[in-house]
C-alpha cells in the first residue's frame, strides 16, 4: 500500500500564513509610525529650547522682545519673585527685575511651552 505524501499546503494553511504575517507586518508599521511621531515632537522641543535661549539672551540686553521664527514664538514677559518656581530672593540687590520667557508653537496645541526664568538689571 502506497502511503500518502503532501503535495503542499492547502488553502486555508495558506490564508492562516499570510493572516499571520499581515498582522506582524501591521505592529511593525505601526510601531514605526509611533517612533517617528515621538521623534518629531522632541525635534520640535529641542528647537523651542535652543530658540527660548535666543531670546533670554535678546532679553536680557534690552526691554522684552517678543521673537517668531517660522512656527515658534517666543513672548517676554516680566514677572514677580513670587510668581518664580523657585521662590523668592530677599537678598537680590535693587534693581533686578525677574521675567519670564515663553516659547510655544503656534499652530499645535499638543505641544506643551517651555518657560525659562532669569534677571535683569535695569540701569
Amino acid at each position: 500500500m502506497k502511503s500518502r505524501t503532501e503535495d503542499g499546503m492547502t488553502i486555508l494553511e495558506v490564508v492562516i500564513a499570510i493572516t499571520i504575517l499581515l498582522i506582524g507586518t501591521g505592529f511593525v508599521v505601526q510601531s514605526n509610525s509611533v517612533s517617528f511621531h515621538y521623534l518629531g515632537q522632541q525635534e520640535l522641543r529641542q528647537q523651542m529650547v535652543f530658540f527660548a535661549a535666543g531670546a533670554m539672551e535678546v532679553n536680557l540686553e534690552g526691554p522684552s522682545q517678543d521673537l517668531l521664527n517660522g512656527n515658534i514664538k517666543a513672548t517676554s514677559s516680566n514677572v514677580s519673585d513670587s510668581d518664580l518656581p523657585v521662590g523668592s530672593f530677599t537678598d537680590l540687590p535693587p534693581g533686578l527685575s525677574a521675567f519670564k520667557v515663553t516659547a510655544s508653537v503656534v499652530n499645535s496645541p499638543g505641544i506643551d511651552n517651555v518657560e525659562m526664568y532669569s534677571y535683569r538689571y535695569n540701569y
